[in-house]
């Protein structure tokens, strides 16, 4: 293969996994597989709500890293970027074409950077830390947390019982704060590996109707039923990453009837565009960044920039 490896990215709405089924489909030869990147879609079950590719998609272009957790298990970037190195040397030993696809920007910052050498945590240790929070409270949970790294409890909300959780774990099993551990050298990431391609709308107002649309399809096809489904067949709740996730949390809030439908669809509106503005933000910060007009006919970009760059395209495989 080539010595670049093709990330395709955006904010939520933009059109990337549609994108990069096209594409994946014009450059047949190449063998692409694809590997997801999104944080929603690792999750069984969330299929809606995560607008997870068909299964005819997946049938036609190999996905990876898609259905791969209950929607009540956690799934950290650091196994994301294990994983995907992982993926990348399977597929291409095969004589594939590993194409990475999606907009969690968790993901794409461990892809580049890597990450922290973290000792592994006992998952008893875990549970242990996780049982005291919900007997004390979090308030108290997150108290001892500022006296064992204040810098770190200001970044973490109080009630943000999953990061409380993963600091103390750390602290209880090491004796060093989690800080302490995220100085150190990082594990290596992909950085010099990636041509990172990321799908930008010129217009905000395009990009607003694009999530509203999405939204409404959602919820006609079912995602409300699905949540559902999810709360009481796999236990699913806000404590839980993928509860928390957007628009699964509002979901959960009308469900529960905190909130309203009109509620519920508004709200889940706002929160899918601040996603997308968190996303933008990021992107705008990240050098080495091709960027392609989301909504002006971003294959034919694509297709260019693949078959001007030889770093990307290479022999095919036999």
């Amino acid at each position: 293969m080539g010595s670049k490896i093709l990330c395709i990215t955006g904010p939520t709405a933009s059109g990337k996994s549609k994108l990069a089924m096209h594409f994946c489909k014009i450059k047949k030869q190449n063998k692409f597989q694809i590997i997801s990147m999104d944080s929603a879609q690792i999750y069984k079950g969330v299929d809606i709500s995560s607008a997870k590719p068909s299964k005819k998609e997946m049938s036609e272009v190999p996905h990876h890293l898609i259905d791969i957790c209950n929607p009540t298990e956690t799934y950290s970037a650091a196994r994301f970027l294990k994983d995907t190195k992982k993926l990348i040397k399977e597929i291409t030993d095969n004589g594939g074409t590993p194409i990475i696809v999606g907009g969690t920007m968790m993901y794409l910052q461990r892809l580049i950077h890597g990450i922290a050498r973290v000792p592994e945590i006992p998952a008893a240790e875990k549970v242990f830390v996780e049982k005291e929070g919900k007997r004390i409270g979090w308030d108290r949970m997150h108290e001892k947390l500022i006296k064992i790294d204040p810098e770190a409890a200001k970044r973490i909300n109080k009630n943000d019982s999953q990061r409380i959780v993963r600091q103390l774990s750390v602290w209880h099993s090491t004796g060093k704060t989690l800080s302490y551990w995220q100085k150190l050298p990082n594990y290596e990431g992909l950085n010099s590996k990636l041509r990172i391609i990321a799908l930008v709308p010129d217009s905000k107002q395009e990009l607003k109707a694009n999530i509203n649309t999405r939204l409404t399809t959602m919820i006609k096809e079912g995602m409300l039923e699905e949540v559902i489904k999810l709360k009481n067949d796999a236990g699913l709740t806000q404590t839980n990453p993928c509860g928390r996730l957007v628009g699964i949390r509002q979901a959960i809030d009308h469900i529960e009837g905190r909130i309203t439908f009109h509620q519920f669809v508004t709200q889940a509106e706002f929160a899918t565009r601040r996603l997308a503005k968190h996303q933008l933000t990021w992107l705008s910060k990240l050098e080495n960044l091709t960027k392609i007009k989301a909504f002006a006919k971003p294959l034919s970009q694509l297709i260019s920039i693949w078959d001007s760059d030889p770093d990307l395209n290479f022999t095919t495989p036999k």
